[in-house]
């Protein structure tokens, strides 16, 4: 049976840092992954050069360092939603867009952010295009994506999808967790392809480590990814 596994993020690195290590496992036990972007990044700069340059190039920028980290983690293609960086709503429109990806592509396993656990402790994970994006997404799973009688705008006329089980990264209440003990250093790796958002490249490295290593220590192995999974009614 074709497994699918579909990795949606706000930006580009964002589903690197969340489940790059998931993505390169699911990869290497032969599921098709693929990694979808609500947006470019054309709204950041190029901090290793400290540069601030137009949104077109930085755009170009980041979805050629986002495509080359997925292809270290064995991810089939990646998709750019190009909604605008800094200003993504969680619109009908912006549903219906990722109805009609998840029809498309068909996924079993869907991967994002938690929309869950709006603690507002921490501007990085309560970005405003991380929470438009984490709830497009599970409006879209359930009920829409799944039932006949919604019909998204456009319908590019693909049949009624139903994925089987959602996987919630940068969650406060984790209940599973994926051993990335063979792939922490594709995770890396991935991560150093983001080299235009990098200040202090050499502190990645230990960082992702010392991360992963925390939540390895759940269940009993060198390195782990968190999530909150959720199954999807049926």
């Amino acid at each position: 049976m074709r497994e699918v596994a579909a990795v949606f993020g706000a930006h580009p690195d964002d589903l690197d840092w969340g489940s790059g290590g998931s993505a390169a496992v699911w990869a290497q036990a032969g599921k098709e992954v693929y990694y979808i972007l609500t947006t470019s990044g054309e709204g950041g700069e190029d901090h290793q050069r400290g540069l601030v340059l137009p949104p077109e190039e930085i755009a170009d920028i980041r979805e050629t360092e986002q495509r080359a980290a997925a292809t270290l983690l064995g991810v089939k293609e990646v998709l750019f939603l190009r909604q605008p960086d800094g200003r993504v709503e969680a619109s009908l429109a912006f549903r219906d867009q990722i109805v009609n990806v998840l029809r498309r592509l068909r996924p079993q396993i869907v991967v994002s952010m938690d929309p869950g656990n709006w603690a507002f402790d921490n501007f990085y994970h309560y970005h405003p295009d991380h929470r438009a994006t984490a709830l497009a997404v599970f409006d879209a799973i359930y009920p829409s994506a799944g039932t006949s009688t919604y019909q998204p705008q456009p319908d590019e006329g693909h049949p009624p999808h139903k994925v089987r089980e959602v996987y919630f990264y940068a969650s406060s209440k984790p209940n599973v967790y994926v051993d990335i003990s063979e792939t922490i250093e594709l995770k890396v790796q991935a991560l150093i392809s983001h080299r235009s958002q990098m200040k202090q490249p050499e502190r990645l490295a230990g960082f992702v480590r010392d991360n992963a290593a925390r939540h390895g220590a759940h269940m009993g192995c060198a390195y782990a990814e968190a999530f909150r999974r959720l199954e999807v009614p049926q």
